[in-house]
């Protein structure tokens, strides 16, 4: 082989630590008329864990696949106050029905409801149920790698446009590392 160096490096990178590793999973059932969902049972098979850190706020994504968000099925956490969080909660379930919960929850069924030019995205936000953090990544905390675990129970979420035929009920739990670094380069 003429280029032994760059054959390397490209084995080191594909081999390399993947982004959105982790472990979990993401259960119920889910209510959505504009694609065929009434009361149907349904499973996430989540593969994709991801989590960004902006001024104070975490973004965790939780997905099926690591393509984009419009092209899969995913929940995504919101948790506003990270400090607090890891100060206060680790360990105790909060209620996502408080308004004073510093976590919002969302689901969007992008590839089980594709979105086209008739039909509208079908996406939903948590008005019930608990969820509790066993770990969360917290900036300046001296660790460069932080699992970040946790699990919800019984999360009842609503379209806000069309809460009583659009829902879903889900329980879950997951686990993976945050690691600090480049993007995940989404393009060739």
């Amino acid at each position: 082989m003429r280029f032994p160096c760059v054959a390397a490096l490209g084995l080191v990178v594909v081999t390399g630590c993947s982004v959105g590793e982790g472990e979990g999973e993401v259960r119920g059932t889910v209510t959505a008329p504009a694609c065929g969902l009434r009361d149907r049972a349904y499973d996430l098979h989540p593969d994709f864990f991801g989590a960004a850190h902006v001024l104070g706020r975490l973004s965790i994504r939780i997905q099926r696949g690591s393509d984009f968000e419009d092209k899969s099925d995913g929940l995504v956490l919101l948790v506003d106050d990270v400090a607090r969080v890891h100060a206060q909660a680790l360990g105790r379930p909060m209620s996502l029905d408080d308004p004073r919960t510093p976590v919002r929850m969302s689901l969007y069924l992008n590839e089980t409801c594709h979105p086209s030019r008739g039909r509208t995205p079908v996406g939903m936000v948590a008005v019930g149920g608990t969820i509790e953090f066993g770990g969360i990544y917290l900036p300046g905390g001296g660790d460069e790698e932080l699992e970040t675990a946790g699990r919800f129970d019984a999360v009842r979420l609503v379209d806000p446009a069309a809460p009583e035929s659009t829902h879903a009920e889900l329980s879950g739990h997951f686990r993976f590392p945050y690691r600090r670094g480049r993007p995940a380069q989404r393009f060739p």
